[in-house]
């Protein structure tokens, strides 16, 4: 059985709904931010760090959201190309492109102060709300246009649970509400957002995590 260290709507939370859409046995063990959980030396063995997420595994304790959820799908098979599929160099690009790029810049932007201070708090979330813009427009047009079995409303993946999290959090958590960025702009991912907020496997992750409604597409909704 897998255990989830696990913080509600966290990096966990991809993690928390792959597990439900793998249909593994798993206990989920939520932690407190706030009650200083993640620096207890019990959490620390599992994370060196102190964040979240942290699974432990047949093979031993692992952490990073990425890592966690590539291992999980080709363990168990799904979620992602295969290891010999033709389509799994394009996948692995995208995929470490949302964990590098876009999760990295999400933090710059949600939580600028942390960055660079607060001082310049507002020209760090300036600038990586720019950055995301663009890199969310190509990423939107690529979908559009090559439309990939592993970033498509049709069927779930690993990628789209992250992706969906993290457009998530650029709406319901902004540092400078005036920010925010719309999921609607983005069209391909939209539609991407929009269905997988209907796979049970989400809906009983976020129930579980104390989020409702329109948990994706329009968080502020809840």
């Amino acid at each position: 059985m897998y255990v989830l260290q696990a913080v509600p709507d966290f990096a966990s939370f991809p993690v928390h709904i792959v597990l439900e859409e793998l249909g593994v046995p798993y206990q989920l063990n939520i932690l407190s931010f706030e009650a200083g959980d993640l620096d207890r030396p019990e959490h620390r063995a599992l994370h060196p760090f102190g964040k979240i997420p942290a699974l432990v595994t047949p093979d031993g304790p692992m952490f990073e959201t990425a890592a966690i959820l590539l291992w999980l799908a080709d363990r168990h098979g799904k979620l992602a190309p295969a290891p010999d599929a033709p389509d799994r160099a394009a996948f692995l690009s995208w995929f470490f492109f949302t964990s590098y790029s876009l999760h990295t810049g999400m933090m710059d932007l949600l939580h600028s102060e942390g960055t660079a201070g607060e001082a310049n708090a507002r020209a760090v979330a300036d600038t990586a709300r720019a950055r995301l813009i663009q890199q969310l427009t190509e990423m939107d047009r690529m979908v559009s246009t090559r439309r990939p079995d592993w970033l498509s409303p049709e069927k779930p993946s690993i990628l789209t649970y992250y992706l969906s999290v993290l457009l998530r959090w650029l709406k319901a958590f902004p540092t400078f509400p005036d920010l925010a960025i719309d999921s609607t702009t983005f069209p391909a991912l939209y539609a991407v957002l929009t269905a997988m907020e209907r796979q049970p496997a989400a809906i009983r992750a976020a129930q579980t995590e104390g989020l409702g409604g329109t948990f994706f597409t329009d968080p502020k909704a809840e």
